[in-house]
């Protein structure tokens, strides 16, 4: 094959542009000689009809960009890895996308399959003997909702396109393809796919009498309540579950996820976020559970034994997950969305009265008055005096404070994640993003796809990440940073600074509540992270250029509150900040 030819690598790319891919985040590696072939040519061919190519230092920058860009869009972006090492430093990266319902179609070379020149791609170099595992595939199939591999050139597009179906059709996830050099270097004949004949799976209804059960349920109880995770993801389904709780007066509502803003924090029916554990579930004598993997835990907080369950979800059996218990007097996989539709016409069509009646106006007005003296005492947390030293309440409260109202705060702040939602209380569809899954240094990327993908759908306000020190280390810090800085993607990232990982002390504490972590100090438990690097330095060192990025701490309110309107006020020019809130 000529470079100047039409191969498999070049109709890879021109496929994903013909599905609405429209970055690739790459890792480039000895594998992809044909892959940058193809690239060069398209990008000087055809460039105004050619994919977006991200170059990230690191694979787990890759991967988390085209999650945080998902989250935006619902639509997959491509991550292009090399063979084995490449795919294994995706890393916990495959597992967010996967436990976070984030489409993502991942590539990879495979090791040359010829040894002497046979054909065009076979090996000639050393490591091309080092580089081929039993199954390359076998390395991520778990995590993901598809894996193939392209054998011949004649069906690349196909390959391809099966893998985008499964990728967009719920649970959305990551779908990993591979192919060898010799097979990317193939010269085909031009061709393209009808995509109208290439689309994934619909969204599915509840079956009518399903509808009326949940719906007479929820009208019927007492103590009625909503467990949500991921609803939040279709921007559309917050004003339907706000509609649901208007429409039965005492419905409440609660978001075990954080992944998404699920519902409104200053609705009365707001119970707010907490990671699955919450008291509400002990009360509660119906619970309907939309888009959510863990709606309590059962060890904690279990519900009652005469409660009523009923679960809807794209996937309400859990397939990924081997252990999960949970009771449900019914289950249905279909989209909430549609479901929430469903059941607001039957409550307009059979349960007309409910708001008018004495019972239901009574449970409202006790909602409004516990959600006020919630709020009332959410806002006595913060200690908010100009030298008042920082924690995750007046951190919350400040970023609420200081940053515009059309913010878009990407989160990975794991032990202070609830203070921060907390004094956040979040409202809009879209403002709060959250990882699902638990492979922390996920934000670092994410937040830059964030960004990409609202300025592709011209979605206003900046981007904040808020991070944890521990997370922000894990993330390859100084890929994503670069990544900015080359790609010119402006974001405000704050690093929360408590010197430790703090989960693994909290999940000692749990299972050994009197036990020796008690008096341990933070080094003995092995998860002290001081003396903590200079965070704002190392940022600024990593953007390269003086000035694209500036770099702060601080450790009380009063700096914080100055370095976060600076900070904003730099974002909002097309720059980076990055603040170090020591805590």
């Amino acid at each position: 094959m000529n470079s100047g030819e039409y191969s498999t690598a070049f109709a890879l790319f021109e496929g994903l542009w013909e599905a609405g891919v429209k970055n690739c985040f790459v890792n480039i590696g000895s594998d992809h000689p044909p892959i940058v072939e193809a690239i060069v040519k398209g990008k000087r061919e055809r460039p105004s009809n050619w994919p977006r190519f991200v170059t990230c230092p690191s694979e787990m920058t890759a991967i988390s960009m085209a999650d945080g860009h998902a989250r935006v869009t619902g639509r997959p972006q491509a991550v292009i890895v090399h063979v084995d090492v490449g795919t294994q430093a995706l890393a916990h990266g495959v597992h967010n996308a996967s436990v976070g319902r984030a489409p993502v179609f991942i590539f990879a070379g495979l090791c040359p399959i010829t040894e002497s020149g046979e054909l065009t791609g076979s090996r000639t170099e050393y490591m091309h003997w080092l580089q081929e595992p039993h199954d390359q595939k076998a390395i991520v199939r778990q995590y993901c909702r598809y894996v193939g591999e392209v054998r011949t050139g004649s069906n690349v597009k196909e390959t391809l396109g099966r893998a985008l179906q499964f990728a967009s059709s719920t649970p959305k996830g990551p779908v990993y393809v591979v192919a060898a050099r010799e097979v990317l270097a193939q010269a085909i004949r031009p061709y393209s796919l009808d995509q109208e004949k290439w689309v994934p799976i619909g969204p599915a209804a509840l079956p009518d009498d399903a509808v009326r059960t949940i719906t007479e349920a929820l009208v019927g109880a007492e103590r009625p309540l909503v467990i949500t995770g991921y609803s939040g993801r279709d921007r559309r389904t917050p004003e339907l579950l706000v509609e649901l709780a208007d429409k039965i007066p005492g419905l409440r509502v609660h978001d075990t996820g954080g992944s998404d803003m699920c519902f409104p924090f200053d609705h009365p029916a707001s119970l707010g976020f907490r990671l699955a554990f919450d008291e509400c579930t002990r009360d509660a004598d119906v619970v309907l559970i939309l888009d959510c993997d863990v709606p309590w835990i059962p060890a904690r907080n279990p519900p009652r034994e005469d409660a009523k369950f009923f679960h809807i979800d794209v996937d309400p059996l859990n397939q990924q997950i081997p252990v999960s218990f949970f009771p449900a007097h019914g289950r249905w996989k279909a989209d909430c969305y549609l479901a929430l539709k469903q059941m607001l016409e039957c409550l307009d069509r059979e349960f007309r009265g409910v708001q008018q009646d004495s019972t239901y106006i009574a449970r409202k007005q006790d909602l409004v008055v516990q959600h006020k003296d919630r709020l009332d005492k959410l806002a006595k947390l913060p200690q908010v005096g100009d030298e008042a030293s920082l924690d995750g309440h007046n951190i919350g409260r400040l970023l609420k404070e200081c940053l515009p109202e059309d913010t878009t705060f990407v989160v990975e702040a794991v032990t202070c994640v609830s203070m921060i939602a907390d004094q956040l209380q979040p409202t809009r569809p879209g403002s709060w993003i959250n990882c699902g899954g638990t492979g922390i240094g996920w934000s670092n990327g994410a937040a830059l796809g964030v960004r990409m993908a609202m300025n592709e759908e011209k979605v206003p306000g900046i981007v904040c990440q808020v991070v944890g020190d521990g997370s922000f280390m894990c993330g390859s810090p100084t890929s994503a940073i670069w990544a900015s800085y080359k790609h010119k993607i402006p974001i405000l990232t704050v690093v929360l600074n408590n010197g430790a990982w703090k989960a693994p002390r909290n999940s000692a504490e749990l299972v050994y509540p009197s036990g020796l972590n008690k008096t341990a100090t933070d080094d003995e438990l092995n998860v002290s992270l001081r003396p903590s690097p200079d965070y704002s330095k190392l940022a600024e060192a990593a953007a390269t250029q003086a000035g694209w990025l500036k770099g702060s701490q601080a450790k009380t309110v009063k700096e914080l509150r100055e370095q976060l309107i600076e900070a904003a006020n730099i974002v909002q020019m097309g720059r980076s900040a990055l603040v170090d809130a020591v805590i």
